[in-house]
């Protein structure tokens, strides 16, 4: 695991991003295991990969998220969130941002170096994404808590997850940041996913073609 991704990862776990102000909740955020989703696929094609998300994500484009931002959050949180886009945005590879805007959910990926992802790395970035978020925490008059952290690797697919519930203690929802790292096909990306709710994504991840 390279020391950029792992930089990366750590840039990216705690934000406001704009779902604190969320105040529906619709169909794909209440799935369960067994339920058959609907959604689109994404085409990046300068990746070569396809991305299936529920159909209420849209494209969005660095500049048009931050207005979206900068109408929804404080100075403070637009500060927080803009500083880790900008993180992102500056690293190797390609950044993408899909937005839901019932939900007020951000789902971003980055396009990494090809690394193949083993269980060894897996606990070590979980070790070092739990010091960030105590930094983070510190400092945002937060508190935060893993809901879950898995590895698995099958049929060629090697895939770290974890989810954290982040709660700002200045704002009524809490936040969920989901992560995802998945190595596969010579491809390396990392997802993002920050909702006002604990959400059953995985579906729409396995659809996920590198």
């Amino acid at each position: 695991m390279t020391k950029r991704i792992i930089y990366i990862l750590l840039c990216s776990i705690c934000c406001f991003s704009c779902v604190q102000l969320a105040s529906e909740v619709k169909s794909w955020v209440e799935l369960n295991e067994n339920d058959d989703i609907f959604g689109k696929y994404h085409h990046l094609s300068e990746e070569g990969i396809k991305l299936f998300l529920p159909e209420v994500f849209k494209k969005y484009s660095l500049v048009a998220y931050q207005e979206e931002l900068d109408s929804l959050l404080d100075e403070k949180a637009y500060k927080h969130e803009l500083h880790r886009l900008n993180v992102l945005k500056s690293m190797d590879g390609n950044f993408y941002i899909f937005f839901d805007e019932d939900t007020k959910s951000t789902y971003t990926l980055n396009t990494l170096p090809y690394t193949p992802l083993y269980k060894r790395d897996a606990q070590f970035i979980l070790g070092m994404i739990r010091k960030r978020h105590e930094a983070e925490t510190k400092n945002m008059n937060a508190s935060f808590e893993k809901v879950t952290a898995k590895y698995n690797s099958s049929n060629g697919v090697q895939l770290f997850k974890v989810i954290y519930k982040i709660n700002y203690k200045d704002h009524p929802v809490d936040i969920y940041s989901t992560s995802y790292i998945i190595s596969s096909n010579k491809k390396t990306v990392m997802i993002n996913l920050t909702t006002p709710f604990d959400v059953y994504f995985d579906p729409f991840i396995q659809k996920t073609i590198l």
